[in-house]
Parts: C-alpha cells; sequence; structure tokens
C-alpha cells in the first residue's frame, strides 16, 4: 500500500466552531485569538463556521434548542468534510455536543485527527443544570456513548486540572492537557476603583466592594451568595452586581430598597475594564456540582483588572486551586452561606486587600495569552505528521 509522501504536502489545522468572533461570547474570544495566533506562528488554519443566533423562543423550547444544535452541527460537518484530507488535524470545542460524534467519525475516516478544546463537559454537565438526575436511563446510555467519543479524541485540550481528572476517567487514558484560561492584556486594564465614578455615585467611596461580575445562571450558586450577604454583620461591606441570567429577577429582589448596603447597577454606559475595577474584591461562585465541569473565566478577568477573588467552590476547583497556590484571594465552600458570611465579615475588617500588583502580575506573567497559546500551538503540532 502506498503511504502519502507528508513532506510534499502541506498538512492544515482544520478550526471548526460555531462561534469565532471576540464580540459573540467567551467561546468567540478564545478562537478569535487563537486564530490569529495560530496563523501567525506558522500554521496553516482553515477556519470552518456557522453561527446561528439563539432566540428567547428557541432558548425556551428545548426541541427547537436541539433543533438549532442539530442545524449548526451539519453545517459544521459538512464543510469539514469538504476541507479535510488525510494528515490534517480537526480543532475543535465541545459545543454544540452533536458535533462531536461526527467528527470523531469524519477524522477517523479521512485519516485526520481530532483535537478538542473542552469547555463543557457533556453529558455530565446536563446533572449540574437539573436536566436529569443520577441513574437516568437517557443519562445512562449518553454517558456511555460519549466515553466512547472521548476515547476516540487524539488530544484534549482542558481548562482546569480537575476537568482534566474527570475527562481522562472518562477517556480510560491518559488524554488530556491543562492549558489555563486567559485574558489579553489590551483587552481589561486596571484602573483605580473610582475611575469610573460609579463607585462614588452611589455613596460607597469608604466601603469595601464585593463585586459579582458576568452571568447569573443557577450554577454560579448565586442563593448562597445572597443568603450570605444578609447574614453578613460587616457595616462597611457593600455588594455590586454586574451582569444578567436567569437569577438576575432574585438578585433584584434581595438588593431593592437596600442601596445602603446592595445595589444592582446598570452597566451600560461603563467599559468592561471600568465596571470590573469599580471594585475591591471579586467573588466568583461555582455550584458544587461543577467540579470538573466548568472553569469561570470571570476570574481571569477580574485578575487582569487587579482584583483578588473570593472564590465561592468547591477546594478542588480550578480556581480555588489558583487563588490558594498564588495567594490571590480567598476561598470558601460552595453551598455555605454562614461560612461566605464569616469570610466577607473579615476581609471587611482588614480594609481593602493590597493584591492589585500581584494580580496584574499573575495576569501577565503565568496567565498570559501568550503562554496559553503558545501551549496550545504545541499540543496541535504534536499532532501533524
Amino acid at each position: 500500500m502506498l503511504r502519502p509522501n507528508y513532506s510534499k504536502v502541506s498538512r492544515k489545522v482544520i478550526i471548526a466552531s460555531e462561534y469565532v468572533r471576540a464580540e459573540d461570547n467567551s467561546t468567540g474570544y478564545f478562537w478569535e485569538r487563537a486564530i490569529g495566533f495560530l496563523h501567525s506562528s506558522g500554521l496553516d488554519v482553515e477556519v470552518v463556521n456557522y453561527t446561528r443566533i439563539m432566540s428567547t423562543r428557541v432558548r425556551a423550547n428545548s426541541l427547537l434548542r436541539l433543533g438549532l444544535k442539530i442545524d449548526v452541527t451539519l453545517r459544521l460537518a459538512i464543510g469539514v468534510i469538504k476541507t479535510v484530507r488525510s494528515g490534517d488535524v480537526v480543532f475543535c470545542g465541545t459545543n454544540p455536543e452533536t458535533l462531536l460524534p461526527i467528527l470523531g467519525l469524519v477524522c477517523k475516516a479521512r485519516g485526520a485527527r481530532l483535537c478538542v478544546l473542552v469547555h463543557d463537559v457533556f453529558p455530565e454537565n446536563l446533572v449540574a443544570a437539573g436536566v436529569l438526575s443520577e441513574g437516568n436511563l437517557i443519562l445512562r446510555s449518553l454517558s456511555a456513548i460519549y466515553r466512547r467519543v472521548y476515547a476516540s479524541f487524539d488530544r484534549a485540550i482542558v481548562i482546569g486540572r480537575d476537568m482534566r481528572e474527570l475527562v481522562d476517567g472518562k477517556a480510560g487514558r491518559s488524554l488530556a492537557h491543562t492549558v489555563h484560561n486567559w485574558v489579553n492584556s489590551d483587552d481589561v486594564k486596571p484602573l483605580d476603583r473610582l475611575a469610573s465614578g460609579l463607585i462614588e455615585k452611589i455613596g460607597w467611596k469608604n466601603r469595601v466592594v464585593f463585586q459579582f461580575f458576568g452571568n447569573m445562571g443557577r450554577l454560579q450558586d448565586i442563593d448562597t451568595l445572597l443568603e450570605a450577604m444578609n447574614l453578613s454583620t460587616a457595616d462597611n461591606a457593600a455588594f455590586l452586581f454586574a451582569g444578567s441570567g436567569i437569577m438576575r429577577s432574585a438578585v433584584e429582589k434581595s438588593c431593592s430598597g437596600r442601596i445602603d448596603r446592595h445595589a444592582l447597577p446598570v452597566d451600560h454606559g461603563y467599559s468592561q475594564s471600568e465596571v470590573l475595577s469599580s471594585c475591591d474584591i471579586a467573588i466568583v461562585c461555582l455550584d458544587a456540582r461543577m467540579l470538573g465541569l466548568g472553569v469561570p473565566s470571570k476570574a481571569y478577568f477580574s485578575l487582569a483588572a487587579g482584583r483578588p477573588i473570593l472564590a465561592v467552590m468547591n477546594e478542588d476547583a480550578e480556581v480555588a486551586r489558583l487563588v490558594t497556590e498564588e495567594s490571590v484571594g480567598w476561598h470558601v465552600p460552595a453551598g455555605d452561606p454562614v461560612a461566605l458570611a464569616t469570610m466577607i465579615d473579615r476581609i471587611a475588617a482588614d480594609g481593602r486587600p493590597s493584591l492589585s500588583e500581584r494580580c496584574v502580575k499573575l495576569s501577565k506573567t503565568r496567565l498570559s495569552a501568550e503562554n496559553a497559546l503558545k501551549e496550545v500551538r504545541q499540543e496541535l503540532r504534536k499532532l501533524l505528521p
């Protein structure tokens, strides 16, 4: 049998993703910069992209959501089939979930290799989200299918050590390499806490301001934070919220009529750097069921803004490990409002922490975008002939 002469043929990295623009979401933020970096570092990169915006109506209907995922999956898969050749590397993310089994088959049939960037672990994330329960027949079936899917990957890149342990367990072998989350230092600037005028506007100049930024979803352990705010006895503690999500109404209700200690700011008119810098401590919450299933990117944005992290999550979660190892904040377990309130009171009693320089330095060195993308490039080059 004749073997292909790879020395005479340039092999490509084919990136298949629903989102490839930073303005789309955090997934697009990564892919846009990864594509540019890989191009500039000499790899032959081809992008297969198809995006469909999920309307409110579609988001509220599980069948419509599934139909949209299948449409995106088929269009991306067809694009890869038209592009991929033997010896190429297909590089994709974990969404839509329905894409992974198809790309595994396509790569096997075409003699290509598959590298997956894991941001979410399916179907385990369905349990954390309350969609399926442990022991459910559908869950058991999906788990069996996706163990085979993960085992078919040539390489996985994960964004947390807890995630690596879970992915390796699913694959039944050492498959995953950890590449930390990151924020480009040009995108978030550390500013003085009063730079935006927001803190002064609401009269909190002399308070220790804790901020929750980003998605207010069910898996962000918002209930624990809201209960801890009510239990906190520190007169100088204040709580700022910026973001949206299904739990926003609960946050608004908790903050209603309590401008002395709580507020839900309207963040329109402020830049991302101004919002992130309008606090003293960033609170990053994650439901304990999310261990190994996700790593909150918001933590890395807050570090880039020079704000220490109060991590409310399982102690083995990536962000909790990072905060402890690098001494850039504090950790309390998820689901324990008493422990969180006690920590809030302790931090507030100590006054505003002087950890800004340490946070920014960490963001620009160990957690830099350049370091992360170099590791991604290295993993892809290992797969090219």
